[in-house]
């Protein structure tokens, strides 16, 4: 949220901008050497600093890294996603313009603004999120965007709701391996508890064994405190 906030408070000061017609005038441009520039890996454009006034040597961003700078207009941009990537306005990082879900980000962004239409949820590499909301619900998909059928929850209830365990379930069974079980709760987290085999012990949100938790038999896992400590 704090990032969004950032980058909403940047646009506004950007939007607020507006470069002067004698804005030039006054400013004195370093000389950049379009040779030098290219073979150091970054990209030459011809009036591309400051206000359009003077030329510019824009690093390449890299997928990952971080395109904060790139919001402010204006301003002299000295880096850029490179060429298929784009700057993801949720966590500020360059991710594939291919991605399902910076794609589909992007038509959304860009395209007419539909009454009802989702706005997807995109990770840090432009996939989609496991957890998405539309409407008044919530319900878990793929790193491509397809639903996992059977889990789902009320937006008022969904704070805790991650899918990690329904989309853990939904990639090791499309991988055609066998003999691993998920205990998912009924809007795909994990259980508190988890189990291998016939020993049961209590987890994390990413179904992972907690430090020092005790391990029961699957018989008694009723017994085991997990969410009021052990």
């Amino acid at each position: 949220m704090l990032r969004v906030a950032l980058f909403l408070g940047f646009l506004a000061y950007a939007s607020a901008y507006v470069c002067s017609k004698d804005a030039c005038a006054t400013v004195r441009c370093a000389n950049v050497a379009e040779a030098e520039c290219t073979s150091g890996g970054g990209k030459f454009v011809a009036n591309g600093g400051y206000c359009g006034c003077c030329d510019a040597c824009r690093q390449q961003l890299a997928e990952g890294d971080s395109c904060m700078s790139m919001v402010l207009l204006g301003v002299s941009m000295k880096a850029e996603c490179a060429p298929g990537l784009h700057c993801d306005p949720k966590t500020l990082k360059c991710v594939q313009d291919d991605a399902p879900c910076a794609a589909a980000l992007l038509k959304a962004q860009n395209g007419p603004s539909l009454l009802g239409a989702p706005t997807p949820s995109c990770d840090g590499e432009g996939y989609y999120q496991p957890k998405q909301c539309q409407g008044s619900q919530c319900y878990c998909v793929s790193k491509n965007g397809k639903e996992i059928s059977g889990y789902t929850a009320n937006v008022w209830e969904a704070q805790q709701m991650t899918c990690q365990c329904a989309r853990d379930q939904a990639e090791y069974m499309a991988s055609g391996l066998i003999g691993k079980f998920f205990y998912c709760t009924s809007d795909g987290s994990y259980q508190t508890y988890q189990c291998q085999g016939d020993v049961c012990f209590c987890a994390d949100t990413n179904g992972v064994k907690m430090d020092h938790s005790p391990s029961v038999h699957i018989s008694q896992v009723t017994k085991l405190n997990c969410k009021t400590g052990f």
